[in-house]
Formats: structure tokens, C-alpha cells, sequence
């Protein structure tokens, strides 16, 4: 049985535009191996007062590829393609202010290192 590795790097703190706030994104665990067409559930703690209403989005990255957004959140779930759902999906803790991706039945093809970061709707 092949092993896919997911690989997972804790996010540096942002500021807002405006110069006000700065929210740290952390992520756990950071790295995460398991056997194929098992589950994997990464989880990104945001520090920010108003978590309910930001975008948090996970992004896959490969060696030697560009960063491949692989789907999004607010208030409901967006996937960057259609064929992924049931592979991708994502919830969100309010209570706690954790956002968690959960990757199913992985396979090799979903080896790399995954990055949660954080967007502000357009005000």
C-alpha cells in the first residue's frame, strides 16, 4: 500500500490594510502521512475577532507548480472544481475560530503542501 504524504507549514501573521489588526493563522498538525483512501483533517486557527465573516482558503501546493487553490469558504463552501467534491471539503468552528479541510480518500496525487490563508469580503 502506497503512502501519501501531506505535507502542512504553519502561515506568518498578516495585517490589514488599514493597519489596525494583525491576525496569526496557524496550522496543525504540520505534517501528516497516511496510507491511501484514508482521511486527513488539517486544521487552521485564525486569530480574528470577525472569524464568522472572513474568507479562509486552502491552497495545495506541488514541487515545481504554482500554488492550486483547491477551495474556499465564508459562510458556505466553494471548490475550485466540481470534480473534487467529495475529496475537498472544508467547515468552520466559530466557536473556536478553526477552519478545518478534510481530504478524503487521498492518494498520491494529493501529496503536497496545503496552506490555509485569509481574505476580507470587499467592504
Amino acid at each position: 500500500m502506497s503512502c501519501a504524504s501531506l505535507l502542512y507549514t504553519s502561515t506568518a501573521g498578516t495585517t490589514s490594510l488599514d493597519g489596525n489588526s494583525a491576525q496569526v493563522l496557524q496550522q496543525t498538525p504540520i505534517s501528516i502521512t497516511k496510507p491511501e483512501r484514508k482521511t486527513v483533517l488539517i486544521n487552521c486557527h485564525v486569530s480574528d475577532p470577525d472569524f464568522h465573516n472572513i474568507f479562509i482558503h486552502w491552497y495545495q501546493m506541488r514541487p515545481n507548480a504554482a500554488p492550486k487553490r483547491v477551495a474556499y469558504m465564508s459562510s458556505r463552501v466553494f471548490l475550485e472544481n466540481k470534480s473534487d467534491e467529495g475529496k475537498f471539503s472544508i467547515e468552520k468552528d466559530v466557536a473556536k475560530s478553526v477552519c478545518t479541510l478534510t481530504v478524503s480518500k487521498i492518494t498520491l496525487q494529493d501529496s503536497g503542501t496545503y496552506y490555509c490563508a485569509r481574505w476580507d469580503a470587499q467592504k
